[in-house]
């Protein structure tokens, strides 16, 4: 038990780092990074946020043998990130983190075309 417990934590990793590496400069969030106002920017990427939580805790994504359930996971946690990021703006100085935004909307981009 234990091994097939640390072969599928392996699996896991190995697909994580991987679509970590696959949206590192990509895709470009220009849609949103456009939008101008912090309150419009921030809407578009918990737009994103809640779509994926709502995929990556459906049990269609969670039994699916597309990447759906690691796409969407890697986008809830990206665009997580990304909000942190907005949050921080706010509160301190004016600072967009467009790698966080830019991966949390290819992670989206890639849970959306396997059916998320």
């Amino acid at each position: 038990m234990r091994i097939v417990i640390a072969l599928f934590a392996l699996i896991f990793m190995s697909a994580s780092a991987m679509a970590h590496g696959y949206c590192y400069r990509v895709e470009s969030a220009e849609k949103i990074l456009s939008l101008g106002t912090l309150t419009d920017m921030r809407h578009e990427v918990e737009r994103r946020y809640d779509h994926a939580l709502d995929v990556a805790m459906s049990r269609r994504a969670e039994h699916s043998t597309s990447p759906l359930f690691t796409w969407a996971k890697e986008a809830k946690a990206s665009c997580a990130v990304a909000l942190g990021f907005m949050k921080r703006w706010k509160l301190e100085r004016p600072e967009v983190n467009e790698e966080a935004i830019q991966r949390c909307e290819c992670f989206h981009k890639r849970m959306t075309a396997h059916g998320g």
